[in-house]
């Protein structure tokens, strides 16, 4: 018994170590967990040119050989997109060549995700990135990166983004990410039968709310993205305690 049990813990010790995280995609301090949204509307140089930023952290204590992988998801045309991970490539290369990332440390060669947009064009575009070491390529990290070019002036209110909450359901807080485009709107709760139980502001800077559900008793609410009185988007939730 006391063999087996040894055996037992070895193998979970094994397991652990093969699907520990070795990468993490960071930019200024900002980590991303595995397959978060990230809303672009960076027009870096005025021109089109949407350019989201980021960086990719060794977690081991040895050096990694870094491919960087991109797989379109939502396309657009009139758009055109590629990244950059040492060199940049071209839009029609998908995988890239190896780059080492030193251990335990953050790289510092440029990684960067574009799109670009053609003049008359507006809309989305979403890109799946990911990173592993060369390797192991079944052992990877990803982000999804949505591009948005919008035609809404900065005086209208445009829902770029609306998440999903989490967690669902909540026993005492509850998150959405968003990202808007224009001034700021509200964050509204309602019960089942259409009561508001809840407000708070939200704004373009923040991009994320998260609402405190403890005085909430148990049941499923909506939460609404309002401004000047017109729905953006209205999601569920349910409240567990």
């Amino acid at each position: 018994m006391v063999r087996k049990t040894i055996f037992t813990m070895m193998f979970l010790a094994v397991i652990g170590c093969v699907s520990a995280q070795s990468l993490r995609f960071e930019w200024n301090g900002q980590v991303y967990s595995e397959g978060e949204e990230i809303v672009c509307t960076n027009d870096e140089y005025g021109y089109g040119e949407y350019i989201q930023h980021m960086q990719l952290r060794n977690l081991t204590s040895g050096d990694l050989n870094v491919i960087v992988e991109k797989e379109v998801l939502e396309d657009l045309e009139g758009t055109m997109n590629f990244f950059c991970w040492g060199q940049c490539y071209s839009s029609a290369v998908f995988v890239s060549d190896t780059v080492t990332v030193v251990a335990n440390s953050l790289n510092t060669d440029d990684l960067s995700f574009h799109t670009l947009f053609e003049e008359p064009v507006f809309g989305k575009v979403l890109v799946k990135y990911s990173a592993y070491d060369a390797n192991h390529p079944n052992e990877r990290v990803s982000i999804n990166v949505i591009f948005h070019k919008s035609d809404v002036g900065m005086n209208e209110m445009a829902l770029v983004y609306f998440g999903q909450p989490y967690p669902n359901p909540a026993n005492s807080m509850v998150s959405f990410d968003y990202h808007l485009s224009g001034n700021s709107a509200d964050a509204v709760v309602y019960n089942l039968v259409g009561q508001e139980v809840m407000r708070q502001e939200i704004n373009t800077f923040d991009k994320r709310v998260s609402l405190s559900v403890a005085d909430l008793n148990d049941g499923i609410y909506f939460c609404s993205v309002i401004c000047n009185g017109q729905n953006l988007a209205t999601v569920k939730f349910v409240v567990r305690k």
